[in-house]
């Protein structure tokens, strides 16, 4: 079992990327409100938007994702099949 951040530069035949709520990846209150300043927002998102991407394109042959509660916005945005 390896995070997030492990995975750079990995390839493996088949990946499971596991919890991938809306809480999961970045703690909420340290992302500017959309009201405050759009542009703030989406770069205090990008890390997390990246790492979750990383995760998800090591698999070369098939990916698993699962998320409980609400799924994470960044598989909303990607139209995973989230939401």
């Amino acid at each position: 079992m390896r995070t997030t951040h492990t995975f750079k530069a990995l390839e493996y035949r088949y990946t499971a990327v596991v919890g991938v709520n809306d809480r999961a990846l970045r703690d909420v209150s340290t992302i500017t409100p959309e009201e405050v300043d759009r542009l703030q927002r989406e770069a205090d998102r990008a890390p997390e938007r990246c790492l979750l991407f990383a995760a998800c394109s090591r698999a070369r042959d098939g990916l698993y994702v699962s998320w409980t509660r609400q799924p994470s916005p960044f598989l909303v945005e990607a139209d995973c099949g989230a939401g």
